[in-house]
């Protein structure tokens, strides 16, 4: 197995934990969230299509790079959501 796969692996888990874990919240089961019922709705979304998508790339695909690429997205559209939340939010 080499490093690549071991990381994508790595990533592609921890995303579909975060997805299920922000699905749960939305259906009720957790109430562990502290974002609104929306945003814990698009987190679920994000996190778990790309997990599916990163899952099939790696082992239906055998695309490694691609696979790594996916498993990372979740977290880089994220982060572009935060930021964009707080400089148009409003804040007193």
């Amino acid at each position: 197995m080499s490093f690549l796969k071991l990381i994508s692996i790595i990533f592609l888990s921890l995303d579909a934990y975060l997805g299920i874990r922000f699905f749960l919240n939305v259906i009720g089961l957790l109430q562990t969230s502290k974002y609104s019922q929306g945003a814990t709705l698009l987190y679920a979304i994000i996190f778990l299509s790309l997990a599916a998508v990163g899952i099939y790339f790696l082992f239906f695909r055998s695309n490694l790079k691609l696979a790594l690429w996916i498993s990372l997205a979740p977290w880089l559209l994220l982060f572009i959501i935060q930021l964009l939340s707080m400089i148009f939010s409003d804040q007193h």
